[in-house]
């Protein structure tokens, strides 16, 4: 019977109305849609809470299972290739996809003159009377910059304080470190401790799947509080910019689908069916943290793929192969070389691919605004103001940021596929399905 109202409540054909009329609350009653705000945020929360312990075990009990496999060199030979090819490809993608869709639309003279008006007023209004602001918004993206220095940015001081403050990237390396001296010595204790990790793993399971069980309810807070907030004129005179980062999305979301099917040996077809909920997830949560468990048990359970492999990369390549961040960068800088009017050359989309990359690796455990900040890294290496773009990319975020995850967490099962192999039995059943096809 809970599987049954589970099945209703995650289909798409139940989501979407529930979406349409979020929107609709959103721009007719925004009242509505600030009240019930705090619906999603408990959500939010809820999965966090239960996630990171989750994490925790999950990450760790990785890492002994390939520290113990004799092929454990081969996977981190795989991952040294993948995760640097995969960026320099989505960098490449997403910059020809601004060329064949420009950001800044394809408008006349005096839209174009619109939308630099728009950009200049916002810039002569951080740089105007109100110093404060300027203040403010030079000082957060100087400190977020700032952040990057490497031993503050990866070593966990205190990993309580990582887990609680969702740091993913330092609870992944503490989990490294741990789980390798794990594999060191095994022992009773050790099994024995390996057993409380999977009984964990196992109720964190189960209390994710109880939480989701009011997603709709959550998603209609959700979108309904971000239509009110964004309001209909941002998206207008952003339609461009944001038509183009949704349909570099949507291309590199149905190109990891087929690297999926591919891998585990299925149609494209039934690659999606088997990770329906992941793609729920992915969709309405805008939550990477919040998929990664689905994510696991759905790669491992319905594609076949190793567990071992699957607990340890899909955390880690969340962390450390930001697809989703890499494209949107490089999209976001030629949106700003266009609405400045820059003429562009080798030299400058070396730049943008170079400085999109490294922003998007930086990116490594942020979300919403703080992304968007990052782009000053692209921005400022071509010499352009981006005091003025950055306030225009958050406002409509909310939207972006909905697919930016969802490129996340399927780049990354792509990626995933590459590097770890199909398990014995799922690899037989594949095998015996394509030989029954082909004989047919």
């Amino acid at each position: 019977m809970m599987a049954a109202i589970r099945k209703i409540l995650l289909n798409p054909l139940f989501l979407l109305p529930v979406t349409l009329l979020a929107i609709y609350v959103g721009i007719k009653a925004p009242a509505l849609g600030f009240a019930v705000a705090p619906v999603g945020t408990y959500y939010i929360s809820l999965m966090k809470m239960i996630v990171l312990p989750y994490l925790f075990v999950t990450i760790t009990l990785g890492i002994a299972r390939v520290a113990s496999n004799p092929k454990a060199a081969e996977y981190t030979r795989r991952i040294v290739i993948t995760y640097p090819l995969t960026l320099v490809f989505v960098a490449f993608f997403g910059l020809g996809m601004a060329l064949l869709l420009p950001p800044a639309g394809f408008g006349d003279a005096a839209s174009m003159a619109s939308m630099g008006n728009l950009v200049n007023g916002n810039l002569e209004s951080a740089q105007g009377t109100d110093q404060d602001t300027v203040s403010l918004t030079n000082s957060t993206a100087d400190t977020k910059i700032e952040e990057l220095k490497i031993f503050d940015r990866f070593v966990p001081r205190n990993i309580f304080e990582a887990l609680s403050n969702g740091d993913t990237l330092k609870v992944v390396i503490f989990c490294i470190i741990f789980g390798a001296a794990m594999a060191r010595e095994v022992d009773k204790d050790t099994e024995d401790l390996f057993g409380m990790f999977k009984a964990i793993q196992a109720s964190c399971v189960q209390v994710i799947y109880w939480i989701t069980l009011v997603l709709p309810f959550a998603l209609f807070s959700m979108v309904s509080a971000q239509v009110a907030s964004v309001g209909v004129g941002p998206l207008l005179s952003l339609a461009p910019f944001m038509l183009t980062q949704i349909t570099g999305a949507l291309c590199l979301i149905a190109v990891s689908v087929l690297v999926i099917a591919r891998r585990a040996g299925v149609s494209p077809i039934e690659a999606t069916k088997r990770l329906h909920d992941t793609f729920v997830l992915a969709l309405t949560t805008q939550s990477v943290v919040a998929c990664i468990p689905t994510a696991i048990r759905e790669m491992t359970t319905k594609l076949g793929f190793s567990t071992a492999g699957a607990d340890l990369l899909l955390p880690l390549g969340t962390t450390v192969c930001r697809v989703a961040s890499t494209q949107y960068f490089v999209i976001g800088a030629i949106f700003a070389a266009q609405i400045y009017g820059v003429e562009m050359d080798l030299a400058k989309y070396a730049t943008i691919i170079i400085f999109s990359i490294a922003a998007g690796i930086a990116s490594s455990g942020s979300s919403g605004a703080v992304t968007v900040v990052l782009i000053s890294i692209v921005i400022d290496a071509l010499h352009l103001p981006s005091e003025a773009i950055i306030p225009m990319f958050i406002a409509v975020d909310p939207i972006v940021t909905m697919f930016r995850v969802f490129v996340l967490v399927l780049g990354t099962c792509a990626t995933t596929s590459i590097i770890i192999p199909k398990s014995r039995k799922h690899k037989e059943e594949s095998d015996h399905s394509l030989a029954m096809s082909a004989h047919q």
